[in-house]
């Protein structure tokens, strides 16, 4: 028997689709992304443990020139900075010597380039963490700086009284010219959203290690990198992964924790950063994967199946007042958000950054199962 697919089916096929996607986007809004939209900073906790900052840095002899100082000239009673200098080539390891004749808490860890092996990233910081005194860890990136000299104090404040908790704090990039800046910097804060609110719901999945803490107890009980070492990436959202729960995960969202970026110039750096950072969500647990693809799965239903009607069936009065306040709802929420994460500026074109953030995104993953791995620094 032949199977035809007629007009009538066509349009329940495509009226399901389009009432299918807008309840999972609404619900996704207003029961996961309101959250850090209506959330209160809590008041921090006021313990000043001494603190390790943990930074990796390979060939970053001009960024650690300009930025190193703002973090070692801290105003935080007991810290140490642990630069691990991971096989240079350019003077970083001078200069970081250099350095140390002026700060004494700087301790330099440095890398010989081996033919045996190329650890990565993954293993500069095991050796930081290694060598460093301190129980409190926190972790940034030689490309960035903080805003504050209040930094070390807002992330270890929003620690638990017990000084064993993991605290995401917020890493926006700076902003510049050009369109890709803007690509850039939305997609900085789309993730920030993401990672921040399903925190919020109890379903803590990652942090990013340009602006992370935790307990060296936490890093060792884990394993360390031991169980996705052979990823290039991961050294940040993996192990948060594997370690954050409800109890032990706290926010801080003070303005002066955040740790601005330098962000790529390129598009080709920026098309391979982003693949790299895709090498790990295939490792998340089955229940953050799931959550993760429904939303952007749904948001290309919504839209598909709201611009088929329209052009097809003349359903305008039914999905135009949808997607309108879909988009209204996402930029009040958004725009509530940008008190603790910027970005005004960027929140008009938010349905459109948002479709080429998400193409960008699956078009990374289909080039990252077909061709080969991405490297940290080269």
């Amino acid at each position: 028997m032949e199977f035809s697919f007629s007009s009538e089916s066509y349009a329940v096929f495509w009226k399901a689709c389009f009432l299918v996607g807008a309840i999972l986007q609404f619900a996704f809004i207003l029961f996961v992304y309101r959250r850090l939209a209506f959330v209160e900073q809590k008041k921090l906790s006021g313990s000043k443990p001494p603190v390790s900052v943990i930074i990796a840095a390979r060939n970053e002899e001009e960024n650690l020139r300009k930025y190193l100082p703002r973090i070692l000239e801290q105003e935080y009673p007991d810290f140490e900075v642990v630069v691990v200098n991971d096989c240079s080539w350019d003077d970083s390891l001078e200069l970081l010597q250099a350095f140390q004749e002026k700060y004494a808490h700087l301790h330099v860890v440095n890398i010989v380039e081996n033919d045996r092996h190329d650890g990565g990233k993954k293993l500069a910081i095991t050796l930081g963490i290694k060598g460093s005194k301190h129980d409190r860890l926190l972790f940034t990136d030689a490309d960035c700086y903080p805003v504050s000299p209040k930094w070390i104090e807002k992330m270890v404040e929003a620690a638990a009284p017990d000084n064993e908790g993991i605290v995401l704090g917020y890493s926006p990039y700076l902003p510049d010219k050009g369109f890709l800046n803007q690509i850039i910097r939305f997609d900085a804060f789309l993730t920030a959203v993401n990672y921040f609110n399903f925190a919020l719901a109890g379903i803590p999945y990652m942090g990013v290690g340009r602006n992370l803490s935790y307990a060296k107890a936490s890093f060792f009980s884990a394993g360390g990198f031991r169980s996705h070492y052979s990823l290039r990436s991961g050294d940040d959202d993996l192990l948060i992964n594997q370690i954050a729960k409800k109890e032990n995960t706290f926010l801080c969202l003070d303005e002066e924790a955040a740790v601005a970026t330098i962000p790529e110039k390129k598009w080709s750096d920026f098309w391979r950063q982003k693949r790299r950072h895709l090498t790990t969500g295939f490792r998340y647990k089955a229940e953050h994967r799931f959550l993760l693809f429904i939303y952007p799965v749904s948001l290309f239903l919504f839209y598909l199946a709201s611009i088929a009607l329209i052009v097809s069936h003349n359903w305008l009065e039914i999905t135009l007042p949808l997607l309108l306040a879909r988009i209204l709802l996402q930029f009040l929420i958004f725009r509530r958000s940008s008190r603790w994460l910027g970005q005004k500026d960027l929140l008009v074109f938010a349905p459109l950054f948002e479709i080429l953030i998400i193409s960008i995104t699956t078009f990374a993953h289909a080039a990252n199962a077909v061709s080969k791995r991405v490297t940290w620094k080269t």
